[in-house]
């Protein structure tokens, strides 16, 4: 080992660009041996007595520093996929740190100390944020089987560990169907309708692999625009085919990268694991630390989301059919519902729509949206210049409040090869106070998919851009404002999804503002900012014709439900699909059409919880009705919001609402129902 290991060094930030691949499993081995001697230390010297500073904030630091090194190593491995030795080391590293995480929870002594903890008479001076931190961890150790037989625990093991393969192998399935396929293009007839830009990066997706001409591939934001803007019809059914295959028994990859076996094998283990653990479904387990309460409450509360929208749904689909007549398509397809509906809007809002992404270029924006969010909640949020980073294209930003730094937030802006192609938070450090009272401060990174800048123009943010950046910017603020002092509670990682997902929907919100949206613009040329007329325009023909997005992520949900509800009744993950279609059926899905084999929600944490995004969406609407009222510049609203919902995992979301609406939460929510 180097005589200097970046990952075993103190910091206030991480030294990203020092780490190398001969740092990583020295740094795991020796943090998980401190680990381990200090679980020891604890026991020999708390069993008795236990106390809140060497039992509880002493294992909370050790945990925080291993899960803090693991997430360095998993965001500098987005960069690194391509050095072998990394690879190799990184997953030894998941391994041992798994493998530690196993053994802490299996230690009887370990829990019978927290146990005893909370049972003294100490325990009864103990605010809020301490008596639910030490219940989450007592409840982690009974999750973890640390109450069942001794061979129940043994089962326990085996069936988390080969959960975490068959989610693996899922991911990896998925990952190679993606790159077997590609089709090369040399006619560019074949892609009219799509932007010069857009072919600009088809054409060097192909000179990249020595070919001519362009080269789509199978990825989101390329199926996303080649769906909404490909005018050859057999261009997008063929792409469609391609896309919704992917992992399958069906399409141009057959049984090649099946994950359907993967997907039986993985629900049956989650299954097998609820039951060990007393629990009806796996679906059940997982709600047990959420806001809904049961299955049948998220059931409930789904169909009638479904319900709301069917009329809606209908009527667009009848709309869509109407004009894809008169452009000689008699019979909508599945490939052509995106298509026809951009080209509907454009041809309704062609004036207002064209160049809306020239008032909104990256640099401006998102310093306007900085200062935006300085004013509503009294912070500051300065960019730094010199720091360390895993990309060029990084920054960041040092969050504060009456000159005292209270974190800081990473921006990675940009699509690249090497990166998900997908919009996401990382939590990279939780707030906590240590036993001298020392805040460790938090830190997040905001993933980003935008187009990176070209010759002729800046990065320039679609509307759809706005809302993914203003998603995650609300998820970073939840994490660097919170106040709670306790590693457990103070990460939005550390929520249910249902909750975890508020701050980003919240936030979401405000893409559909004319105020903010008017103060926010800029032309990247002129700097002449959008008119409210055309603005008001522009927002109402991007809601026109969103009605089967709404269907299509409440058919994700059930589905995601159902499958973790039951154990299938026979059924395998297709036909559990097809029964759940049958809902929606206005979304006319074609029969070969794989959904499950390629939906990661499923492996990535987002099982049985999906239903979360509308969930936290209908509460966030709620919410927003105060800003609708207030204004969104309103500063007092903006510290009652901070004060009502960046509170961590000790308040409920519920609770939270109705104090900062002044009004019940929403009967079909709050409700079970009979």
């Amino acid at each position: 080992m180097p005589p200097t290991n970046p990952l075993l060094q103190r910091w206030q930030l991480p030294a990203w660009s020092d780490v190398k691949a001969e740092h990583l499993a020295p740094a795991i081995n020796a943090i998980v041996a401190d680990n381990q001697r200090i679980i020891a230390e604890v026991i020999a010297t708390q069993t008795d007595h236990p106390n809140w500073d060497d039992l509880v904030i002493a294992l909370a630091e050790a945990d925080a520093r291993l899960a803090e090194t693991m997430v360095l190593i998993d965001v500098l491995s987005t960069v690194k996929s391509a050095d072998v030795d990394w690879v190799e080391q990184s997953a030894l590293c998941s391994i041992t740190a798994a493998r530690y995480r196993v053994q802490k929870f299996a230690n009887l002594e370990l829990y019978h100390t927290y146990q005893r903890l909370q049972q003294s008479s100490i325990a009864d001076s103990f605010d809020d944020f301490r008596k639910a931190s030490l219940a989450k961890t007592l409840r982690a150790f009974r999750l973890s089987g640390i109450e069942l037989p001794a061979d129940q625990r043994q089962r326990l093991t085996a069936i988390n560990l080969d959960i975490e393969f068959q989610e693996q192998l899922f991911q990896i399935n998925l990952e190679r169907s993606n790159a077997a396929w590609s089709k090369q293009i040399d006619h560019a007839a074949t892609l009219d309708g799509l932007s010069a830009a857009f072919k600009d990066r088809l054409a060097l997706n192909a000179r990249r692999t020595g070919k001519s001409g362009w080269l789509l591939t199978l990825d989101r934001n390329t199926y996303e625009y080649i769906m909404k803007n490909a005018r050859d019809r057999s261009l997008r059914e063929e792409y469609f085919r391609a896309y919704c295959t992917r992992a399958s028994d069906q399409g141009p990859q057959a049984l090649q990268f099946d994950n359907g076996p993967v997907l039986q094998k993985l629900l049956g283990l989650r299954h097998e694991k609820a039951r060990l653990l007393g629990f009806e479904s796996f679906a059940h387990l997982r709600l047990s630390n959420h806001m809904a309460n049961s299955p049948a409450q998220v059931e409930h509360f789904l169909k009638q989301q479904i319900e709301h929208t069917r009329a809606s749904l209908e009527q667009d689909i009848q709309a869509l059919q109407a004009f894809a007549a008169t452009q000689g398509v008699a019979e909508l397809q599945a490939w052509d519902f995106e298509f026809f509906a951009e080209q509907l809007r454009q041809q309704r809002s062609a004036s207002t729509l064209k160049g809306l992404r020239e008032y909104f270029p990256l640099d401006e924006t998102l310093r306007r949206f900085c200062q935006f969010n300085e004013h509503l909640f009294g912070i500051k949020l300065a960019e730094q210049q010199d720091l360390s980073h895993w990309h060029e294209d990084v920054r960041l930003l040092e969050v504060s409040e009456y000159d005292q730094v209270m974190g800081y937030i990473y921006v990675d802006p940009f699509h690249r090869e090497d990166a998900p192609d997908f919009a996401l938070t990382n939590t990279v450090r939780n707030r906590r106070i240590n036993a001298e009272g020392r805040p460790a401060l938090p830190i997040a990174i905001l993933h980003c998919n935008f187009p990176s800048a070209t010759s002729e123009h800046p990065c320039l943010l679609s509307h759809k851009d706005l809302r993914v950046l203003f998603h995650e910017f609300g998820h970073c603020l939840q994490q660097v404002l919170t106040r709670s002092p306790h590693h457990n509670l103070s990460g939005i990682s550390q929520l249910g999804r249902d909750t975890g997902e508020f701050a980003g929907q919240l936030f979401e919100q405000l893409s559909l503002s004319e105020e903010l949206l008017q103060w926010l613009s800029v032309h990247y040329k002129t700097r002449a900012p959008l008119s409210r007329t055309r603005l008001t325009s522009a927002l109402a023909a991007i809601a026109t014709h969103t009605s089967r997005d709404t269907a299509t992520l409440l058919l994700e949900a059930l589905f995601d439900l159902e499958l973790h509800r039951s154990e299938e009744n026979g059924r395998n993950a297709q036909q559990c699909f097809e029964t759940v279609l049958q809902q929606i059926p206005q979304l006319q899905l074609p029969a070969y059409c794989r959904f499950a084999n390629s939906f990661d929600y499923l492996v990535t944490g987002y099982e049985a919880s999906v239903y979360a995004y509308k969930w936290s969406g209908v509460l966030a609407s709620e919410a927003f009705k105060r800003f609708e009222r207030d204004g969104v510049f309103n500063a007092q609203t903006g510290r009652e919001l901070r004060e009502a919902f960046f509170s961590g995992d000790s308040t409920s979301l519920f609770s939270a609402l109705e104090t900062f609406t002044g009004q019940p939460v929403a009967a079909d929510l709050a409700a079970q129902p009979d």
